[in-house]
C-alpha cells in the first residue's frame, strides 16, 4: 500500500473515531427519566381509597390552631382511610387534566369536615437532578386555611414540607392547575408522602378531587472519555 494510501486510511479511521467520541460525549449527558403519577379515588365509590389515608377534623373550622407539625403529618400517613364518594351536583364531575381522578371525603355521604390526607408514593430515581410537580384539583371548600381563616394557608405538601410556590385556594366548580414546580429538594429516593389539606368552611358538604404528576431527571453522568487531544495522537 502507498504512503498516500495509507494516509488516508488513517485520516478516515480517526474521523471515525472522532464521530464515536463525540457521540459518547453526547449520551453521558443524557439522564434517565421518571414519572409519578398519582390520584384520588383509587376504588369504587363508595369504597374506602387504599392509596389514601387522613387526619379527620371537625367541619367549618381549621383543622388545627397551630403550625401542623410532623406528628400531624404523620397521624395524617397512619390513621383511616378516605373514601371515594359521588361528586355532589354542584361540584365539577371530573378533571380534564385526569378523567380517571375522583372524588373522596371523610365518610360515603361527603359530610362537611376539615381534613389532611395523605398518599405515599415510590421514587426509584436516587440522583434526582431536577424534579416538576403540576398538581391540579377541584375541592370543596377549598385546599389550604387561606381565604377562611387558620394557621396553615398551604393545601399541598411532599414529606410534611409546602410546596412553593404555595398551592392553595381553589373552587368545587372548576378545576385549578398549579405548576410545573421544581419539588426536586422535597423528595427522594425510596417512600416519599404527598399530603392534601381540604378545609371546609362552609359546613354543607365537603371533598376533594385531584391529580398529580411528578416528572424526575437523573442526574448526568460525567464523560470518562479521554481528550481529543490524547486521541489524536494515535493517528500521527
Amino acid at each position: 500500500m502507498s504512503r498516500s494510501s495509507q494516509c488516508v486510511f488513517r485520516m478516515l479511521g480517526a474521523a471515525s473515531f472522532l464521530i464515536l467520541f463525540l457521540l459518547a460525549i453526547a449520551l453521558a449527558g443524557v439522564a434517565d427519566a421518571e414519572t409519578v403519577s398519582l390520584r384520588s379515588g383509587n376504588a369504587p365509590i363508595g369504597s374506602p381509597d387504599p392509596q389514601i389515608n387522613m387526619l379527620l377534623g371537625s367541619g367549618g373550622t381549621p383543622l388545627s390552631a397551630a403550625s401542623f407539625t410532623s406528628a400531624d403529618f404523620a397521624a395524617a400517613c397512619s390513621s383511616r382511610p378516605a373514601i371515594v364518594i359521588n361528586p355532589h351536583p354542584a361540584w365539577l364531575q371530573q378533571l380534564a387534566c385526569d378523567p380517571q381522578a375522583q372524588w373522596i371525603g371523610t365518610d360515603p355521604f361527603g359530610t362537611p369536615a376539615t381534613a389532611l390526607y395523605c398518599q405515599a408514593f415510590d421514587v426509584q430515581t436516587c440522583c434526582i437532578q431536577k424534579a416538576f410537580m403540576t398538581f391540579c384539583w377541584s375541592g370543596d371548600d377549598a385546599i389550604g386555611d387561606g381565604i377562611y381563616g387558620g394557621p396553615n394557608l398551604d393545601g399541598v405538601y411532599l414529606n410534611g414540607v409546602a410546596v412553593t410556590p404555595s398551592i392553595n385556594t381553589g373552587s368545587y366548580a372548576v378545576q385549578t392547575v398549579a405548576g410545573p414546580t421544581d419539588v426536586a429538594a422535597l423528595i427522594h429516593c425510596g417512600t416519599n408522602y404527598l399530603q392534601v389539606y381540604n378545609r371546609d368552611a362552609a359546613f354543607v358538604v365537603s371533598g376533594i378531587i385531584y391529580s398529580m404528576t411528578i416528572d424526575i431527571s437523573d442526574c448526568t453522568v460525567p464523560s470518562e472519555a479521554q481528550s481529543f487531544g490524547a486521541i489524536k495522537t494515535l493517528y500521527r
